[in-house]
């Protein structure tokens, strides 16, 4: 645990300091729909998304929370890149919102988080036990679970899937 921020980081082979965030997803069926694609959006201009924005870093672990659930952590994964999103009146250089599947609320997804190494984990009956208006948060002693532990449990016991469907 580092103690400056009261955040708490994994060290991996590498030597290399992994942070966990904890992203919220609504009732998930946007995640659901855009994770074959390893896709997903957030709005730039929330507080939260600018505190990611400047701190996540490649290789740092992503776990996808539903709302209004307790906190029910359905999904994990590796961040590899952001991307402003690019939807110009002639050409996407992004998928839309209807090819990501995101048609059930209006947003302002204007960022794209992609990520790798997709772990299924919604029957594994974790429950983070977080509540707040944060919809991305730094993994902290909050949290009912411990993270890093279930990190290595879903690693060893768990496959990478190709989609939440």
């Amino acid at each position: 645990m580092n103690k400056s921020d009261n955040t708490r980081t994994t060290k991996h082979v590498t030597n290399k300091s992994v942070t966990h965030w904890l992203l919220r997803i609504g009732n998930g069926i946007h995640f659901n729909n855009s994770s074959s694609k390893f896709i997903w959006g957030i709005n730039s201009k929330h507080s939260c998304s600018k505190s990611f924005i400047k701190k996540v870093k490649e290789g740092d672990i992503l776990w996808f929370v539903t709302g209004k659930s307790g906190g029910h952590l359905v999904a994990m994964a590796k961040y590899k890149r952001m991307d402003n999103r690019i939807i110009g009146p002639l050409i996407n250089h992004s998928f839309t919102n209807e090819e990501l599947g995101w048609t059930e609320l209006e947003g302002e997804w204007d960022m794209e988080i992609h990520y790798i190494n997709l772990y299924n984990i919604s029957t594994c009956e974790l429950y983070s036990g977080i509540r707040g208006p944060l919809s991305i948060r730094k993994y902290n002693d909050k949290c009912k679970v411990n993270l890093l532990d279930e990190y290595i449990n879903i690693l060893k016991y768990s496959a990478i899937t190709q989609t939440m469907k």
